[in-house]
């Protein structure tokens, strides 16, 4: 869900009861709601922030989705999340099945420029310099959802 009042506190069970109830969802539909940000990070002043709702069934999810929900006494719309491909954060390869600890890579490779270094290291912020380790090609980093890799997985 977007644009939350960050007065919404997503551990209270009396706020979830109150979604469901004003949403006309069944008691406990809302499984548990969290920032996608922790609240620590978020940026002084700021009012609003997104969360994520877990629905105990998918009819009360897509009940959300389609007709909204009241949050905070702010009617909010929501959207499925779109699930994310697996890769290994070593050399950042869809490929494999596998994750970062278990690469049998030498090297790192970083996801935005393909060099062999690690994140803290890299300096390149220009996307013409981006080079995706998944195409093997420039102008994309490797986790866009651009590439033709991603895209076809």
């Amino acid at each position: 869900m977007e644009n939350i009042p960050i007065t919404f506190v997503p551990d209270s069970t009396a706020a979830l009861a109150d979604i469901e109830k004003k949403a006309g969802l069944a008691a406990k539909s809302i499984i548990k709601a969290r920032y996608i940000k922790l609240i620590v990070r978020h940026i002084p002043n700021q009012r609003t922030a997104h969360i994520i709702l877990t629905f105990r069934t998918r009819e009360g999810a897509n009940q959300a989705i389609k007709f909204s929900l009241s949050i905070a006494s702010k009617k909010v719309y929501g959207r499925k999340l779109l699930p994310e491909l697996s890769r290994c954060l070593k050399y950042h390869s869809f490929e494999g099945n596998h994750m970062a600890i278990n690469c049998l890579k030498d090297h790192n490779t970083y996801g935005t420029c393909g060099e062999q270094h690690c994140t803290v290291t890299c300096k390149v912020n220009d996307p013409n310099i981006f080079h995706c380790t998944n195409c093997d090609v420039k102008g994309h980093t490797s986790w866009s959802r651009d590439c033709p890799t991603f895209i076809g997985k």
